[in-house]
């Protein structure tokens, strides 16, 4: 997985979203599962990664949030909220798989608290900012350094693209 910070230093205006082909059999550089529908600076990403890495696009902050979450890269997090949204789409509210999904995006949503503490926030935006005014020296530090900052994409993500990531979803369901 990219480190979030030498990521967040591409040049202001490159971290957005563009669509694929409709016919793009592409797998998700992220996750690597098919899928991919969007490009990150010409990055083939689906919509459950594609917030990790759209770091300019309009509404980063209310469609993502940072999170500490070390154990886990962007790749797994990402087809651990795949699990949970899929859950989501296919069990009635009440059904004890519907709580432990709900559940366990809320554990994942309280890891913004760790952000917090980390840094200072858990708003992409303001991550952006502060590694531009990074000295070179700094990032010649970071090289061999593991960050556990991790993007969540969050509901107002999943609502914005219901149909896309219902569709998404429901094809990688199917997949063997």
């Amino acid at each position: 997985m990219h480190d979030l910070v030498a990521h967040f230093r591409a040049p202001k205006g490159s971290l957005t979203t563009q669509e694929l082909p409709p016919d793009a059999q592409t797998a998700c550089a992220c996750c690597g599962l098919a899928g991919a529908t969007l490009t990150v600076s010409e990055t083939p990403l689906c919509l459950v990664c594609a917030p990790a890495y759209a770091a300019d696009e309009d509404k980063i902050d209310q469609h993502a949030a940072l999170i500490w979450l070390p154990q886990f890269d962007q790749g797994t997090l990402s087809r651990l909220l795949s699990a949970a949204w899929t859950t989501l789409l296919v069990s009635r509210v009440g059904n004890p798989t519907h709580t432990h999904a709900l559940t366990i995006l809320d554990d994942l949503s309280a890891r913004r608290v760790a952000a917090i503490e980390k840094i200072g926030t858990y708003y992409p935006r303001r991550l952006r900012h502060a590694v531009s005014t990074l000295a070179p020296h700094h990032m010649l530090k970071r090289q061999s350094a593991a960050s556990g900052l991790r993007i969540l994409p969050v509901a107002a993500w999943r609502e914005r693209h219901t149909d896309a990531l219902s569709t998404l979803l429901s094809n990688r369901n199917r997949a063997p």
